[in-house]
């Protein structure tokens, strides 16, 4: 059983130091200076959102305009052998009338890579400290490179003020035995921590998983991979801890130099001391495409979830993301993130069961007054039917205007 409470400042306390550690070695060795390279990036704009906190009651909806300054610094090393990742983030939103939908969020994202002659370890290590009306939310997010990036852990529960504090560890280790296999092991480790105010309706927990990976190659374009994986979910909501674990096979396929499909199913076991066990299929597809003018991934997912919601259930989703470069001037994205909730795995009687049904859309246009100076406007769309225990269907309408300024960043589709 975890401690209910909310401590970031001691935590970001933390990372500011690492950061100012970090980048002293860096820039105290000249030579390694050469090999570093920051991208500040400032953004100043404008939200409205015509249901801010999804909520189902149309007589009870918020809807909310406001400011809101984005500031984030990302920190990059390169070497032959080794990359090194980190950019802290400030995102504060002010709304009218002092709201209580107004925050100030924080964020850090880093990860790491060592390459050796036939080891490579790395890591991605994460942090958020940011309102959970808006953490809680499942946002399309264009910006991201690779699709499993994406964290499936949004509960849809954003009708309650307060924040949470989300810690994401991600370690790997991967060994060439020869030109054609490797193995790898890797651990994804959340922890997940709330306001007391959302006492009965979110809920402290942890996720761990072990994956243990074995790839080799088929041909010069693909590869065939068997992974076994372990499963560890401790939410403050149940007695007991609930395990999982499970077996799957895939393949990497280049259809080209700029297109890979990558495709896995499997069977997952989730195991729990009071419930007995449930066995279930898993999967994913997923589709990357590049070109210089146009960036484009799909991703389908079948996989057990875990929440804030304290419920362990099945859940398939679908996550596209397309970018392209209309002319030296203007750019347009679009994103879709959607989700189907199905059966709980754990206890039924522990907390409301709930088929969630979320849709969101997201179109995107920006426009590069010069290299340095950018205009991006944002409007999503989103559906969220929570079912009939917890009020119905909700959608909302937002819309954001950046002013962004990115002195050294190389503009992207």
């Amino acid at each position: 059983m975890k401690n209910n409470s909310l401590v970031p400042l001691p935590r970001l306390s933390v990372i500011s130091a690492l950061c100012t550690v970090i980048l002293t070695i860096a820039w105290a060795n000249s030579a390694l200076a050469q090999q570093w390279r920051s991208e500040p990036v400032f953004k100043v704009g404008g939200e409205y959102d015509d249901n801010a906190e999804l909520d189902p009651r149309t007589d009870e909806e918020v809807d909310e305009t406001g400011f809101l300054l984005d500031a984030r610094a990302g920190i990059n090393y390169a070497s032959p052998s080794t990359s090194f990742f980190v950019q802290p983030r400030v995102l504060i939103r002010k709304y009218n009338d002092d709201s209580v939908d107004d925050s100030n969020d924080y964020f850090l994202r880093s990860n790491f890579r060592r390459q050796g002659k036939l080891n490579t370890f790395g890591f991605l290590a994460n942090f958020d400290h940011q309102s959970a009306r808006t953490g809680e939310r499942s946002d399309s997010d264009l910006e991201i490179e690779d699709p499993d990036e994406i964290t499936d852990d949004g509960s849809g529960r954003t009708l309650a003020q307060g924040d949470r504090s989300k810690w994401r560890f991600a370690p790997y280790w991967q060994y060439q035995f020869s030109q054609l296999s490797s193995i790898r092991a890797d651990i994804d480790y959340f922890d997940t921590q709330y306001d007391d105010v959302f006492a009965g309706r979110l809920f402290d927990y942890s996720d761990t998983r072990l994956n243990l990976t074995y790839q080799r190659s088929l041909s010069n374009v693909t590869t065939g991979l068997i992974s076994l994986t372990g499963r560890r979910y401790d939410s403050d909501e149940l007695i007991d801890d609930i395990d999982g674990y499970g077996i799957r096979a895939g393949i990497e396929h280049a259809l080209s130099q700029k297109t890979r499909f990558t495709a896995a199913i499997g069977v997952e076991n989730t195991d729990r001391l009071d419930t007995g066990s449930d066995s279930d299929v898993v999967g994913s597809a997923t589709l990357t495409h590049n070109l210089e003018t146009i960036r484009l991934w799909a991703r389908y997912q079948r996989s057990i979830n875990a929440s804030g919601s304290g419920i362990v259930s099945v859940r398939d989703s679908f996550n596209l993301g397309f970018r392209r470069r209309l002319s030296e001037k203007l750019s347009a994205g679009l994103g879709v993130y959607a989700y189907k909730q199905g059966e709980t795995i754990d206890d039924p009687s522990s907390v409301e069961d709930t088929d969630d049904d979320y849709v969101q859309l997201q179109s995107s246009f920006v426009w590069y007054l010069s290299r340095s100076f950018v205009i991006e406007a944002d409007y999503r769309y989103t559906i969220l039917d929570r079912g009939d225990d917890f009020g119905g269907r909700a959608n909302s309408n937002r819309l954001n205007l950046w002013f962004i300024y990115q002195p050294k960043t190389i503009p992207k589709l």
